[in-house]
């Protein structure tokens, strides 16, 4: 089971959670780039769909800038970046690689009307995050990649549910219904999206990408691959396959909304961008869109304020606190993997095995209790809200 489909009420909202950013244009000020001590630094450009501007040259992603020049680096120093945000992306990155990515077996399924260039870059992704996790497996594990587009209905009715079980997308591909024109498609986002989860009963991970056949790398988002792959890793080292006895948020679950996508969205930072200044850009992003979009924000002023909000993250059964979940919820494990590191975040990913509930791992993980970590985690998360809320 694919955690994003936890619940049928908000199936499509959680599917297509990674893709609000079509809900309200970002000028390159309210994008949450940190401004630059640096006076050689230029600043992003918007594209199409109101995100930043990606492409891949010779395997390598460079992003676009205002003065329409492509960058392949980033000149800001570690400095100019919150210490808990550089320790955090750093330790992802220095993760021990494995370049033949002996333990990830990957099976590709694109169909016919998928977009060639968004698949070549899917692939690329997908080989780019085995090369930096596959070490922390203990064996090879397969995974299906499934490609499908809004001219894939028999596909999707005929041969899908064989691939990939039925309630992990159920009717969430309805969104395919806005990719028949790039104007519906950008309202979308414009960066397609999927689900993902490990399957035990079929004994393979699986990722169903989706996207309009219309699209191209002008408003592709480079999240959303090793996004949903953090969805495969996380299955399959917790030994979940959606049997989760008690609902998130509840005392006695292993798991809850922040979780599963911010962890996912911090993993997917981290492995998406080659710079630590646009995974940062990113992050902040996420966060300052969903503070602006919305209306019943409310700032958070004190620890507690930051702690609620944490626990009110944890469930996923509110437009509101599904979409925070990813956005808040990535800073929320940020601070996890920025203070600890990431060999800790799998050891509590393993201990998920072991302990029964989430409580009791982060006690047996990192020695404190659940409310003691959010305390720890809320302060950064008000630091970095009120940052942001101040751009």
């Amino acid at each position: 089971m694919n955690y994003q489909v936890n619940s049928s009420r908000i199936l499509k909202l959680l599917t297509v959670g990674i893709l609000i950013g079509s809900l309200t244009s970002c000028s390159n000020q309210d994008a949450g780039t940190t401004k630059s001590q640096s006076a050689s630094y230029v600043e992003p450009a918007i594209g199409k769909s109101g995100g930043f501007v990606y492409r891949y040259v010779g395997n390598k992603q460079e992003r676009l800038d205002i003065a329409g020049q492509w960058a392949a680096s980033d000149v800001r120093s570690d400095g100019e970046f919150d210490p808990i945000r550089v320790a955090a992306y750093k330790s992802i990155q220095s993760l021990p690689k494995d370049n033949d990515y002996k333990n990830f077996l990957f099976e590709y399924l694109f169909q016919p009307s998928f977009p060639g260039e968004i698949e070549n870059v899917i692939k690329l992704q997908a080989i780019e995050f085995a090369q930096k996790f596959s070490k922390q497996l203990n064996k090879p594990i397969t995974v299906k990649i499934v490609g499908i587009t809004e001219k894939n209905g028999d596909y999707i009715a005929n041969e899908l549910p064989s691939i990939i079980p039925q309630e992990s997308f159920g009717n969430s591909l309805e969104i395919l219904e806005d990719y028949v024109s790039l104007e519906r498609f950008y309202r979308r986002g414009g960066t397609g999206g999927g689900s993902a989860w490990f399957s035990f009963p079929k004994n393979y991970g699986y990722y169903l990408a989706h996207t309009s056949s219309l699209a191209t790398t002008d408003t592709y988002w480079p999240e959303v691959v090793p996004h949903e792959m953090s969805h495969v890793l996380t299955g399959y080292l917790t030994a979940d396959s959606g049997g989760n006895r008690f609902p998130e948020g509840d005392p006695k679950s292993k798991i809850n909304g922040h979780f599963i996508e911010g962890s996912a969205n911090t993993l997917g930072m981290a492995a998406g961008f080659q710079t630590l200044g646009w995974y940062s850009d990113e992050m902040d992003r996420l966060l300052a869109r969903d503070i602006a979009y919305f209306k019943d924000w409310k700032p958070l002023t004190t620890v507690d304020d930051a702690v609620k909000f944490i626990e009110f993250i944890e469930r996923r059964d509110t437009e509101v606190n599904a979409q925070f979940s990813y956005s808040a919820g990535q800073v929320v494990w940020e601070y996890f993997i920025g203070k600890y590191g990431a060999p800790k975040f799998f050891e509590f990913l393993g201990n998920m095995r072991i302990t029964p509930n989430f409580n009791e791992n982060l006690k047996k993980t990192i020695g404190i209790d659940r409310i003691s970590f959010y305390r720890d985690a809320g302060e950064y998360l008000m630091k970095t809200s009120q940052r942001l809320s101040q751009k």
